[in-house]
C-alpha cells in the first residue's frame, strides 16, 4: 500500500481516528479526575572533601567528591534511611515505602545531589525531604570518619530545603491530554488498518473492473421507494438519482447488440436487486419505449405493492398454468401509471425459483419479446440459485449489481464465474449503493 493510497484509506475512515481520539481525550479527563493527586518536594546537598590546598589537592578533592555523590544517592533511596525517616517522624510507613518515595539523583559534572520525595501531603512530602536530608547527613559522618580521627573525609551540606509544593505534579490534564489525543490517533490508524484488512467489500471502481473483468457503470443509488413514491416517480422522476440511471439506459442503447432482454442480478443473497430493476425499467420507459419488469425472487416480493399492481396470478400462476397461459401479451403483465411500464409481478403461494429455467419460462419470454422493446428480468443472488445463471443464458444480456454496502470481493468472484460457466452475456457490472425507503 503507498502512501498515497494509505492516506485515501484514512479519508474514507476519518470517522474511526475522530472517534479514538474523543475516546482518548475523555480517558485522559476521567484518569485526570480519578487519580489521587501527587505533590513533589525537593532538596538540594552539597558533598564536600577535607583537607588539601593545593590545586593537586584540590582536584584531587573534587574527583574524591563526585564519586562519593554517586554512592550518596544509592543510600538516599535506601531502605535504611527510609527507616530512620519514619522513626523520626512517626510515620505508619515500613522503610522501603519511604525509600519508594524518593529519588535521589546526582548532578552531571557537579558535586550536587537532587533529592526529590513524592507524596499524596504536600506538607508531607518537604518533611520526609528534609528529614531525609538530616538524616543523611548524621548517616554519613561516622562512615566518612577514619578510626581514630575526629574529622570525616567528606561532608554533606544542604544547599536548599524542601518546601511544600502548592501545585500537584501529577495528574497534569495538559499532559494527560497530550497522551490521551496522541494514543486516541494512534489507535485510530491501527483500526483503520485493521478493519481495511478485514473488510472485503467491493466499494471502488477499480476492485470492481479487476474482480469482474467488465465494464463498470455507476455509481447508482439503489432507493427502496414506497407506493407513494413510486407514483411519483412514475409521473415525473426528477431527484438527484435518476440522472445515473439514464446513463446506464445510455450505455445499453449504445450497445450495437442492442440487448432487449436484460437480466438484473447480484452475487449473494445480501443484495437485493429489485430496486435497481425498478428503476432501470422505469429508465427505459422514459425513453418512450415499452418496457415490462418481470420479477422472480419468491423470497423478497414486492413490485405488487411498490407499484400498486392488481391483484393477479403472477408469473407463477402464469407458469404454472401453460394451459391456460394468455397468447395475448398484454393480458399477462399488469400496466402501471406509466402507459410505457408494465410489471409482472412473482405471485404467491409457489416458489418461481425451480420455474425459472423450465421451457414454460423460455416460451413467455419469446412472447413477451413481441410486444415489448424491452424485458427487465429481476433474478435472484447467483449464491442462491442456479436458476439465475441459466434464466442469464435466454436472455441478451446480464447486469451484475455490485451493492458498495453488501457485496464482498469473493462473492463477486464467485458471480462472475457462475455466469462465465453459463450461456449468459454479462453486459456490465454496476456499482449500486443501497438507500432507505422515501
Amino acid at each position: 500500500m503507498d502512501i498515497k493510497r494509505a492516506f485515501v484509506i484514512l479519508l474514507e475512515r476519518w470517522w474511526i481516528v475522530a472517534v479514538t481520539l474523543v475516546i482518548g481525550i475523555g480517558a485522559a479527563i476521567v484518569a485526570t479526575l480519578v487519580t489521587p493527586p501527587q505533590y513533589t518536594s525537593n532538596a538540594q546537598l552539597f558533598v564536600s572533601t577535607t583537607g588539601g590546598t593545593s590545586s593537586t589537592e584540590s582536584y584531587q578533592g573534587d574527583q574524591f567528591s563526585q564519586q562519593r555523590a554517586t554512592s550518596y544517592a544509592q543510600i538516599l533511596s535506601s531502605e535504611i534511611l527510609g527507616q530512620r525517616v519514619a522513626d523520626a517522624l512517626g510515620l505508619n510507613l515500613s522503610g522501603s515505602a519511604v525509600a519508594g518515595k524518593v529519588t535521589a539523583t546526582v548532578v552531571p559534572q557537579t558535586v550536587l545531589l537532587d533529592v526529590s520525595v513524592t507524596d499524596s501531603s504536600a506538607d508531607r512530602a518537604a518533611e520526609i525531604a528534609n528529614t531525609l536530608s538530616d538524616e543523611f547527613i548524621a548517616y554519613i559522618v561516622p562512615l566518612e570518619t577514619p578510626t581514630g580521627q575526629d574529622q570525616a573525609r567528606a561532608t554533606v551540606t544542604v544547599v536548599n530545603g524542601a518546601e511544600a509544593a502548592t501545585s500537584p505534579t501529577t495528574p497534569k490534564l495538559a499532559t494527560y491530554l497530550i497522551y490521551g489525543a496522541t494514543g486516541g490517533i494512534l489507535l485510530g490508524i491501527l483500526l483503520v488498518i485493521l478493519v481495511t484488512t478485514l473488510d472485503r467489500r467491493v466499494t471502488k471502481r477499480s476492485d470492481a473492473e479487476s474482480l469482474t473483468g467488465l465494464p463498470v457503470l455507476g455509481p447508482v443509488a439503489s432507493v427502496g421507494r414506497s407506493p407513494e413514491g413510486r407514483r411519483a416517480q412514475l409521473d415525473k422522476w426528477t431527484s438527484a438519482d435518476a440522472e445515473a440511471f439514464r446513463k446506464v439506459r445510455v450505455h445499453l442503447q449504445s450497445i450495437p447488440t442492442g440487448p432487449k432482454v436484460i437480466l438484473v442480478t447480484s452475487s449473494s443473497a445480501k443484495e437485493s436487486t429489485i430496486n435497481f430493476s425498478v428503476d432501470l425499467a422505469v429508465a427505459l420507459a422514459e425513453s418512450d419505449h415499452r418496457t415490462v419488469l418481470i420479477e422472480t425472487d419468491s423470497a423478497h416480493p414486492a413490485v405488487a405493492e411498490q407499484l400498486s399492481l392488481p391483484p393477479s396470478a403472477g408469473l407463477v400462476g402464469v407458469l404454472a398454468d401453460t394451459a391456460d397461459r394468455p397468447e395475448n401479451p398484454d393480458h399477462i403483465a399488469s400496466p402501471t401509471t406509466d402507459r410505457y411500464l408494465d410489471a409482472i409481478p412473482v405471485g404467491v403461494g409457489l416458489d418461481a425459483t425451480p420455474m425459472l429455467s423450465t421451457t414454460a419460462m423460455r416460451d413467455l419470454m419469446e412472447t413477451l419479446r413481441t410486444s415489448y422493446s424491452y424485458l427487465v428480468i429481476d433474478a435472484p443472488p447467483l449464491s442462491s440459485s442456479g436458476s439465475a445463471a441459466v434464466l442469464a443464458g435466454l436472455c441478451d444480456g446480464t447486469l451484475l449489481v455490485v451493492d458498495t454496502k453488501l457485496a464482498r470481493d469473493r462473492d463477486v468472484s464467485a458471480a462472475v464465474r457462475e455466469l462465465q460457466g453459463s450461456d449468459a452475456r454479462p453486459i456490465a457490472a454496476v456499482m449500486a449503493s443501497t438507500s432507505r425507503k422515501r
